[in-house]
């Protein structure tokens, strides 16, 4: 008798406790159930259908911000290929343009080619006509930066062929960056000078790394 008093009395306690929550709530059994389905929970670690969806839905914003991701990764590795094919032809094309129009296999005396563009360093550059008076005559220490200049002209991207240094810029301050300001683009310098370098530094190394070919071979190479 004493048990089920003990039981009745437990029992009619925990009623209690639901009728003054659910009068408290707004005479509501909602929060009530929502509260107990909490604890039940919490006591099992289990999450709610609610927290699932949640998960879900971030989980979803993260599979689309990757593929997103891959997709301009793709979109980059493309365009790059495009650019290297783009700076084959253009070579292709610029040697073709380079050759002599007259030059046969009858001729006496064949024609000495000098090339106009040429890429030293990963750069490509452009050489006037004067250059072949001073190539093999006067070595770098005697050609002041004015006239260096005027002989070796750009650097130019491989790549995009834009002017890699803004015309606007003192060419005593100038320097040239490691890679192209326009396309992005790294040059390849096979470890022989290190950029970003002084614009006059650079055509200096041109010049004298031209000059030596020049008294070695009598000629100089588009490419090194």
């Amino acid at each position: 008798m004493e048990l089920m008093a003990v039981v009745s009395g437990f029992v009619v306690l925990v009623l209690a406790y639901g009728l003054w929550i659910w009068r408290k709530d707004g005479k509501s059994f909602q929060p009530f159930r929502d509260r107990v389905r909490y604890r039940i929970r919490s006591a099992l670690g289990v999450v709610s259908r609610d927290e699932i969806q949640v998960m879900q839905e971030r989980l979803q914003h993260k599979e689309q911000q990757l593929e997103n991701r891959l997709t301009r990764v793709e979109g980059a590795t493309k365009f790059s290929n495009q650019l290297q094919y783009f700076s084959k032809e253009i070579d292709r094309r610029l040697i073709q343009l380079e050759r002599p129009e007259n030059l046969t296999e009858s001729s006496a005396s064949p024609l000495i080619h000098h090339p106009r563009s040429i890429v030293r360093f990963g750069l490509r550059l452009t050489l006037s006509d004067i250059v072949w008076t001073n190539l093999g005559i006067k070595g770098v220490e005697e050609m002041d930066d004015q006239l260096l200049d005027t002989l070796v002209q750009g650097p130019f991207c491989p790549v995009c062929l834009k002017r890699l240094v803004g015309r606007d810029q003192a060419k005593h301050s100038a320097e040239v960056p490691a890679h192209c300001r326009h396309c992005g683009i790294a040059w390849d310098c096979h470890g022989r000078i290190t950029l970003p370098m002084s614009l006059v530094e650079l055509k200096r190394q041109v010049y004298d790394v031209l000059d030596q070919e020049y008294r070695a071979c009598g000629t100089i190479q588009p490419y090194e």
